[in-house]
């Protein structure tokens, strides 16, 4: 399975800076992206905050949640559920191992635990540091 931290799937819904290189990570992935419910609040966040700072306009933010959502109805993306006690656990472990040399932030160093959980075996993500947690806790990494 690929795991994709939200960053990515971010970039499928908005005209970022590396948007079609998100697109053909999820494309050549040999599953449909993995979301849970921290992809699902980082991304509607995310959106949120794009319309606060005039970056993006409320009918765009509302139309993009609404397509996440049938996406996710539709089966583009695949929702799915963790025991979030795990999680943490697992994630407090990559901390201990990791943190002083990854210099992940908590919710970087989730994503991470999120792809060990699900049983992930590739860590799709642009992000610097969470690339080498991933790669420190034995995913390969895409990016």
């Amino acid at each position: 399975m690929r795991y994709f931290d939200t960053g990515v799937l971010l970039k499928l819904y908005l005209p970022e800076l590396r948007a079609a290189e998100a697109l053909a990570h999820v494309n050549a992935s040999p599953n449909v992206p993995p979301i849970t419910l921290l992809h699902e609040l980082e991304m509607r966040s995310a959106l949120r905050q794009k319309v606060g700072r005039k970056e993006i306009t409320l009918a765009e933010c509302e139309a993009m949640l609404a397509q996440m959502e049938e996406d996710l109805t539709s089966g583009v993306h695949e929702r799915m559920n963790v025991v979030w006690t795990n999680v943490f656990a697992t994630a407090e472990a990559l901390s201990t191992a990791h943190g002083v040399s990854a210099l992940c932030r908590s919710l970087d160093t989730m994503h991470v635990a999120l792809a060990i959980e699900l049983g992930a075996k590739e860590f799709c993500t642009f992000d610097h540091r969470q690339s080498f947690m991933a790669a420190a806790s034995g995913l390969t990494v895409i990016s």
